[in-house]
């Protein structure tokens, strides 16, 4: 029977790091909490290893707590690895005393020691590793420092199923609180004999607490109100904060025996947190910042973009060039493969280079001080900090971001920021950005226009945060903790690690969710009405297919808009994949007798055929990219928003509120740009 270890810790600790170590597992890591949003599983040989979301406590408020708190108490694992921040001990040091009183074997970690000795602290690990009474391994992760100690201790713990026994040592305390947890202890063995007996005291030690999750459990049993009420007997209603304040003195203890620092240290981090963390400066920095990643990703990928797309515009179709282009496989294999598909993956260098400027500013630590910084103005308006950490997650993927939302506490606060996610700017639709966004102001300003759409949905994420607070989810919203951990230059493997994670979901996604909507679209461009027979046949003109039939029949929900039936066809297949709408447009385009390079195509197709001025046709593409940024990002979102609220009314609410609001701007977009005129 194999064993397993759960990895636990506060935010941002390194833990996920460590994991990667042990495992060799490619994690998604970062410089900021919030990142394991679901417990992570690996091998270090023939051990399980857990990596457990970031928690401050074993009393769950919120979801993320709760996983981890649960699976340490039910799936009770063999040992327990926490993971310590060396630079600040103390905090850190309350989540270890909680872990000890479950009883179950510990071995801490002391990450982070290099950080520690630039701030001049120093740590008698030797004399904590008594006073815990477990291994404590100082290590620093991300350069792989204190691993293979820290391996061959749970190696050998595994092998003779031994540690020292203090390391399974329950904390005891004062002797009056010590009376009432074995009171409490044995009203729960007399009454309810079944309930976690291997973890009695620990039980009894949280309903003393009053922890609303075990509340929870006991009221599953019969006699499970009595127990409650027999406990409260014994209580006089403080010893909630008397626990808490024995740990701290204990804690205190601990640190003054251990841990030194000298007074007076100013470190690098301190000087950059002046200048990016300044209350007048900060948000004007991370706007520049923002418009310079965009800026780099569009110019610095650009060679590589002009390469993929000569490689399927103009020498794959040498290969088919000898097939007899009446074939349905030489179609099939010009215009959805190289067409189609090929239009999708000419924008990969892209977006692999964003997501390596982004993990590049995640690994650094830059993000966690945007998030603090926002979080100055968002709490102005009533929001929750919190709810910038997960948007910043929807920089690459909205639905992870969806998922993150679990660590946010207040349910008001996590539903509105579940909804109001799908604003900011995904991955998908950075491809439809960069092949229209040159014809807004010209080539030159297309990081401009990147940047704008980016920022634009930021802004309307929280003002329609703001609405949801203020008149929907009514209350209080809940303060904001974030770990700033100190600044980082991020190292090539972690930084490619992390590039890698997320550019590699866009090629899972495009070769089995796009690819089998480009084949879809494709036989619909393939099959269509003869015009001269009026019978369904193949290989008619493009105009007569059924995907042009398709854009005819939602064509007039656009026609306000101006926007012609392939603009439609970009709008209603994107609604499964927003990377289908460059696809969309690749596979029309090769039905072209003389195809135009794709942007120029689209560019000149986009309006109804001389509904518009050439003037005014900038403004019109303006408001084509807006509702792309605004409208559902895809179906999967539609299914994550689902799963995390559990409500077909959020669910369908996400799904349109998006549609209503991207057509409104598109009309005001096109008044001011004069497309009416």
């Amino acid at each position: 029977m194999s064993k397993s270890l759960a990895l636990i810790g506060n935010p941002n600790v390194g833990k996920t790091v460590f994991f990667n170590e042990l495992t060799g597992e490619t994690g998604h890591v970062a410089n900021w909490p919030g990142v394991t949003v679901e417990k992570k599983i690996g091998k270090m040989g023939n051990i399980e290893v857990i990596d457990l979301p970031g928690v401050y406590s074993l009393s769950p408020a919120a979801i993320d707590e709760m996983i981890a708190r649960n699976f340490i108490v039910n799936e009770k694992p063999d040992l327990i690895v926490d993971i310590l921040d060396a630079t600040n001990l103390e905090r850190n040091l309350y989540l270890a005393f909680l872990l000890k009183e479950l009883g179950i074997p510990v071995i801490f970690i002391l990450n982070l020691m290099d950080a520690a000795e630039k701030r001049k602290i120093k740590i008698d690990v030797e004399r904590l590793s008594q006073l815990l009474g477990a291994p404590v391994i100082p290590t620093v992760a991300i350069k792989g420092k204190g691993i293979k100690e820290a391996r061959n201790i749970i190696e050998s713990y595994v092998k003779d199923n031994k540690l020292a026994r203090s390391s399974v040592e329950i904390i005891y305390y004062s002797s009056e609180l010590e009376e009432k947890i074995k009171k409490a202890t044995e009203i729960l063995e007399n009454n309810l004999p079944k309930f976690l007996p291997d973890k009695r005291r620990w039980a009894a030690i949280k309903l003393i607490e009053n922890d609303k999750e075990v509340k929870k459990e006991i009221y599953s049993f019969d006699g499970g109100i009595v127990v409650e009420e027999k406990i409260k007997r014994i209580l006089t209603g403080t010893e909630e904060f008397d626990l808490a304040g024995e740990r701290y003195n204990k804690i205190g203890e601990i640190i003054k025996e251990t841990y030194k620092r000298e007074k007076g240290v100013v470190t690098s981090s301190d000087i950059l947190d002046r200048v990016f963390l300044n209350k007048y400066f900060g948000i004007p920095i991370f706007l520049l910042i923002m418009w310079g990643m965009f800026e780099i990703t569009f110019r610095a990928s650009a060679p590589l973009v002009t390469l993929v797309g000569l490689i399927f515009e103009e020498w794959l179709p040498l290969l088919t060039s000898g097939l007899p282009e009446d074939l349905w496989l030489t179609s099939f294999i010009n215009e959805a493969i190289f067409g189609g598909f090929g239009a999708v993956l000419g924008f990969v260098p892209l977006i692999f280079m964003m997501f390596l400027v982004l993990s590049f500013l995640e690994d650094s630590g830059y993000l966690a001080r945007a998030a603090f910084n926002m979080d100055r103005l968002m709490f102005k308006l009533g929001l929750h900090g919190r709810s910038f950490v997960s948007m910043m997650l929807g920089f690459g993927c909205n639905i992870p971001a969806v998922m993150s939302c679990r660590a946010i506490e207040n349910e008001q606060d996590r539903l509105t920021t579940i909804l109001v996610n799908q604003n900011i700017s995904c991955g998908a639709r950075l491809p439809v950005y960069v092949l229209l966004g040159g014809y807004v102001l010209g080539n030159a300003s297309t990081g401009t226009i990147i940047f704008s759409l980016y920022a634009l949905g930021i802004v309307i994420a929280i003002l329609l945060a703001l609405f949801f607070r203020k008149v929907v989810f009514k209350g209080e919203s809940s303060p904001f903790i974030l770990e700033l951990g100190d600044y980082r230059m991020p190292t090539a493997k972690y930084t490619g690690i992390h590039m890698w994670e997320r550019g590699r979901e866009f090629i899972k996604k495009a070769g089995t969710i796009i690819f089998a909507v480009v084949v879809i679209m494709w036989l619909l461009q393939s099959f269509g009405v003869d015009p001269n027979t009026g019978i369904l046949a193949w290989g008619v003109d493009p105009e007569y297919s059924l995907l042009a039939g398709v854009g005819k029949f939602f064509q007039p929900l656009f026609a306000p808009l101006k926007w012609s039936w392939i603009a439609a066809i970009g709008i209603v297949f994107g609604f499964l994949a927003k990377e289908v709408v460059v696809a969309a447009f690749g596979l029309i385009l090769t039905g072209e007798e003389e195809p135009a390079g794709l942007g120029q195509f689209v560019f000149d197709n986009l309006a109804v055929p001389g509904a518009v001025a050439v003037a005014a046709m900038p403004a019109l593409v303006y408001g084509y990219l807006v509702f792309v940024l605004l409208y559902t990002p895809c179906v999967a979102h539609i299914g994550a928003v689902y799963k995390e609220t559990g409500s077909k009314k959020w669910a369908l609410v996400s799904a349109t509120y998006g549609i209503g609001l991207g057509y409104i701007l598109a009309l005001i977009i096109n008044l001011i740009g004069g497309v009416y005129f």
